[in-house]
């Protein structure tokens, strides 16, 4: 049956404005969709110029992963291990045997041997914060208000760490030097002692990035956390000359470089933009930190992660700033995983 002459308009102008119609939500999903891209994943600072992957610390990361596993693995043996690498796993395995001198003696010497070697290195760190952060326990029980170290652990991982940059000065023994004393701020948290330690790290921490280093991720993140992790309502030493966003960018730049060169898994990736989301807060720009929040729960689906982010979402604007330092100073506390282990970068 043909359709009538008269119905044949009213049939055209629904089909046209059908299509604008489709045409304006299409609009508007773009608009939305660089709107969101400009607030959250593109709102980076650039790339250092002649940053490559191997510059960035991020060349090896597999190989990182598979090292620290052996070496902290309790089955594993000695095939395909370097003597440094043997050495460390020994000392390990003396570690958890309770024969602290020996392990701590044995993980240098391996260290010694590969004094550039993240996961080595980090390992002797992890051991002394240990073995340091149990001793603290049991004078505290002991009601003990001053209690001095035993010879082995006096001054570590501090004192090893200033003569291996003595003796191998590199962009990774004076990482590890700074994350020492880091590692210092959380097993002592009093303020006089955690200001002039955060102090002596983001020092170190920028003579390695401005030393040729600008693209160096573990010192980028290492910086970041600390800016993130100082009181905003406190005046720190360098306060003055420290920019309010400085976390987010040297986190920013982190995540950047990352995606240059498509490296780290989804749980570090998911852990630098919840990071970044912090670091905007104490920027003073809510909106674009739950912005990453939401990036971070996209990237990973742990459920610590997601539990991280869902307290976040549930924090009004007007008390984001306060909330956040209350959880930052929650997770320093949280001395079993410190915040210091560079396991995550290959984990």
């Amino acid at each position: 049956m043909d359709t009538p002459a008269s119905s044949q308009p009213a049939t055209v102008g629904a089909r046209r404005r059908w299509g604008w119609w489709i045409a304006g939500v299409l609009a508007v999903l773009v608009l939305a969709t660089v709107a969101w891209l400009r607030v959250g994943a593109l709102d980076l600072p650039p790339v250092p110029q002649g940053v490559t992957k191997e510059s960035a610390g991020l060349a090896d990361l597999t190989r990182m992963k598979q090292a620290n596993s052996v070496i902290w693995s309790t089955e594993a043996g000695t095939n395909g291990l370097s003597e440094a690498e043997r050495l460390v796993q020994q000392g390990i395995a003396e570690y958890r045997r309770g024969e602290t001198v020996s392990a701590l003696d044995h993980i240098r010497q391996g260290l010694r041997l590969d004094p550039n070697s993240l996961v080595l290195a980090n390992a002797y760190r992890m051991v002394a914060f240990g073995l340091r952060r149990d001793f603290l326990a049991a004078a505290r029980k002991q009601s003990s208000a001053t209690p001095a170290f035993p010879p082995e652990l006096d001054r570590q991982p501090i004192a090893f760490f200033e003569e291996l940059d003595r003796q191998h000065p590199s962009r990774e023994t004076r990482l590890h030097l700074a994350l020492a004393w880091v590692d210092e701020m959380l097993l002592f948290p009093a303020l006089e002692i955690k200001a002039p330690a955060s102090v002596q790290a983001v020092d170190l921490l920028t003579g390695v990035i401005n030393q040729g280093n600008p693209g160096y991720v573990p010192a980028l993140f290492a910086r970041g956390l600390n800016h993130l992790h100082r009181p905003a309502r406190l005046v720190w030493p360098e306060s003055a000359r420290t920019p309010r966003d400085a976390a987010a960018q040297d986190i920013g730049k982190c995540i950047a470089i990352g995606r240059r060169f498509g490296a780290g898994s989804p749980r570090l990736q998911a852990s630098l933009a919840l990071s970044l989301g912090d670091a905007y807060v104490k920027a003073g720009r809510p909106n674009v930190a739950r912005s990453w929040w939401q990036i971070a729960q996209n990237l990973c689906r742990d459920n610590d992660l997601q539990a991280a982010v869902r307290l976040r979402y549930s924090w009004r604007n007007e008390e984001l700033l306060d909330r956040l330092e209350e959880e930052l100073d929650r997770g320093r506390s949280e001395l079993d995983h410190p915040m210091t282990d560079l396991a995550m970068m290959w984990n």
